[in-house]
C-alpha cells in the first residue's frame, strides 16, 4: 500500500463530518496496521521509520482537523463533554509519544516500543470516537454537513500548507548536495 493512498481526502465530498472522520480514522490505522507488520517482522529497517514518521504525519493532520474545529462543535453540541475530554487527553498522550519517537534512535529498540504505543494509542482512540463519542453526536442535531464541509476546506488548506513545507524542505535538501 502506497503512503500516499493514507493520505488522499474522500474521493467524493464526504456525506458528513462523521464520515470524513472515520476515512481519516481508517486511514491512519491502516499506517499503524503497516508499523505493526514491520515492528513483527523486521528490525531496524528504514522503511519502518518511513510509514512511522507518515503515520506521525496522518496523527498530526487529523488531530489538527479534530481539535479546530470537531470537538468544539461536539462540545457545544453535547451536554456532557466528558467524552470531547476523553478524546482530547488521547490526542494529548499520542503527542507526548510522538515527541519522544522524534529524539529516539531508530535503531534502538525504544523506537520500537514507541512506535507500538503510538499504534495503540491510535486504536483506542479511532475506537472511543466511533463507538460513544459520534453516536451521541449523530443523535445531537448539530448539522454534520455543514461540520462535514468546514472539515474538507481545513483539511484542504492544511495539505496545501504541508505540501509547501515538504517542497521547501526537498529543495533545501537539493541545494545542500
Amino acid at each position: 500500500m502506497s503512503l500516499a493512498a493514507h493520505s488522499a481526502p474522500c474521493d467524493s465530498p464526504c456525506a458528513d463530518a462523521l464520515d470524513r472522520l472515520s476515512l481519516g480514522h481508517e486511514q491512519t490505522r491502516a499506517l499503524a496496521d503497516e508499523c505493526r507488520r514491520f515492528a513483527r517482522h523486521v528490525r531496524c529497517d528504514p522503511a519502518m521509520q518511513e510509514v512511522a514518521e507518515a503515520l506521525c504525519r496522518a496523527i498530526h493532520r487529523m488531530a489538527a482537523l479534530e481539535e479546530e474545529l470537531f470537538f468544539p462543535a461536539a462540545r457545544a453540541a453535547l451536554e456532557a463533554s466528558s467524552l470531547v475530554d476523553l478524546a482530547e487527553l488521547e490526542h494529548a498522550t499520542a503527542r507526548q509519544i510522538i515527541r519522544q519517537l522524534q529524539r529516539a534512535d531508530p535503531n534502538e529498540p525504544r523506537y520500537e516500543a514507541l512506535v507500538l504505543a503510538l499504534t495503540e494509542c491510535v486504536e483506542r482512540h479511532a475506537r472511543h470516537e466511533q463507538a460513544q463519542l459520534f453516536p451521541r453526536l449523530r443523535e445531537s442535531g448539530l448539522d454534520m454537513h455543514a461540520l462535514g464541509e468546514q472539515l474538507e476546506q481545513r483539511l484542504a488548506l492544511h495539505d496545501d500548507e504541508m505540501f509547501q513545507v515538504e517542497e521547501r524542505r526537498r529543495l533545501e535538501r537539493a541545494a545542500a548536495h
